[in-house]
């Protein structure tokens, strides 16, 4: 029976979706505050720090939230305190050793243009240091740079301010953008599904996730759902969700209830079955 159940669940994990680490990190701790950083200027896309706050809740609401099969819940917690070189310092991965080396090189003769510090939950904010973007195409880079073991604890995003590329986009599609780069923060790499958020060319009018999103949403950040001593495999991973629809205020009884339901009609036709092969076999 046991066979039966994981053929089940494994149906939809044909993802396309990867993660954004070699070890499969994801945040600590399943709330996670998104923040713009107070501080920040973004001249070059004519873009205030407030548009910049105004487009979190949107891109945590209308993507990442919803999605019952998942335990992650980020919060637009406002403006964190500014970080003085935010906006031209040097974001690297804490083992990237020559980018830090050539960090607190640059550092060393103008602190602006040092290595961005290690922050908590997630940080946004504009930057202009051409080093971090490889190009005025880029729109953004995001990079968790504080860890506790295996374990994310913080990530920076940063919004390419040497271009107006991503000032050029309508509202919409920034925030679809913001939501994609939390979508990295969070543990989530680029997917090969043109539907999914995370696809890795930049698509006009994303509203929602898509299936892979979901997919890999759900494997980094399960729900814990406890029922005849399982967790998280069968009940918590198998479920689907309409994305563009707002989130439960409860938790997904609807989902579970199903998801039991099968689980109960699958265990009885293995019996019938088993019953029926005995009698044929006398």
């Amino acid at each position: 029976m046991k066979y039966l159940l994981l053929a089940f669940c494994f149906i939809s994990y044909a993802e396309a979706y990867t993660l954004n680490n070699n070890f499969g990190a994801s945040f600590k701790d399943n709330k996670v505050k998104v923040y713009i950083d107070a501080g920040t200027v973004c001249p070059t896309n004519q873009i205030t720090v407030n548009d910049l706050e105004s487009m979190i809740q949107p891109a945590v609401d209308d993507f990442w939230n919803p999605i019952p099969t998942s335990a992650l819940r980020l919060d637009a917690a406002g403006f964190s305190q500014h970080i003085s070189n935010i906006n031209q310092g040097r974001l690297c991965s804490p083992t990237d050793d020559e980018c830090i080396d050539e960090a607190v090189t640059a550092g060393n003769s103008d602190p602006a243009l040092g290595l961005i510090p290690s922050t908590t939950d997630i940080i946004i904010a504009c930057n202009s240091n051409t080093l971090n973007f490889g190009g005025g195409n880029v729109l953004a880079v995001t990079i968790p740079n504080k860890f506790s073991g295996k374990k994310i604890t913080g990530a920076v995003i940063l919004i390419n301010d040497s271009s107006n590329s991503f000032g050029s986009l309508s509202r919409a599609d920034q925030i679809g953008v913001i939501a994609h780069e939390i979508g990295h923060a969070i543990g989530l790499g680029h997917s090969e599904d043109t539907a999914a958020l995370m696809y890795y060319r930049t698509v006009n009018q994303r509203s929602h996730l898509g299936q892979d999103d979901v997919d890999g949403l759900s494997y980094l950040y399960p729900m814990h759902v406890d029922a005849f001593g399982l967790s998280d495999g069968l009940l918590g991973s198998c479920g689907t969700i309409d994305t563009n629809k707002n989130p439960p205020s409860n938790p997904p009884f609807l989902q579970m209830g199903i998801t039991l339901g099968l689980f109960i009609l699958l265990s009885e036709l293995y019996r019938l079955f088993k019953r029926a092969k005995a009698r044929s076999t006398t």
